[in-house]
């Protein structure tokens, strides 16, 4: 989300992450900005780079992929403070996969814990009786909780303070990611 590039032959990067959530060291020989050539790109900016790979290592890019100065790490789990908006007839439990949206990132992922962040999380009327199911907590709309989500597919690279969305089928919710264990 911030930050700035000046490319060149001196322009060490890197790229990813890969499948196996390793990150190309390589060097950004040169940019565009809408067709333009240009050795300067500031956050914010829709650019094409050009890198110094070769053929194998071209093949390993995707969509979704980050470009970064310093030495990254990617990451398959992900702490987020997480809102239910919307979704009747359906209930979030463990092991739940939605399709998370963190910026660039779109992926399936799983919920592996689910920690209720206040005692009304299930958005019921008081005259429910809101409790814990016999397979743990159960999430519907209106919910808050802490959930710790774990990507089906590969790692990714995200940090704490990014936001997401996550939907599945007609359920819908939003969060903020707290933390990378």
């Amino acid at each position: 989300n911030a930050g700035e590039l000046n490319v060149g032959s001196n322009c060490e990067v890197y790229v990813g992450p890969t499948n196996d959530g390793t990150f190309l060291k390589t060097v950004a020989k040169s940019a565009h900005v809408a067709r333009i050539n240009t050795s300067h790109i500031t956050a914010g900016q829709s650019a094409c780079l050009a890198f110094s790979l070769n053929k194998e290592l071209r093949k390993k890019l995707r969509r979704g992929m980050v470009v970064l100065q310093e030495s990254p790490t990617a990451t398959k789990e992900f702490d987020a403070e997480i809102c239910v908006l919307k979704g009747e007839g359906t209930t979030i439990r463990r092991s739940y996969q939605a399709y998370v949206h963190i910026l660039n990132v779109r992926q399936s992922a799983f919920a592996r814990e689910i920690e209720i962040v206040n005692n009304n999380a299930l958005g019921l009327p008081p005259s429910h009786n809101a409790k814990e199911d016999t397979e743990g907590i159960v999430l519907r709309p209106g919910s808050r909780a802490k959930v710790r989500f774990e990507f089906a597919q590969r790692p990714e690279y995200i940090r704490p303070g990014m936001r997401m969305l996550f939907r599945d089928g007609r359920v819908r919710g939003v969060g903020i990611i707290t933390g990378i264990p």
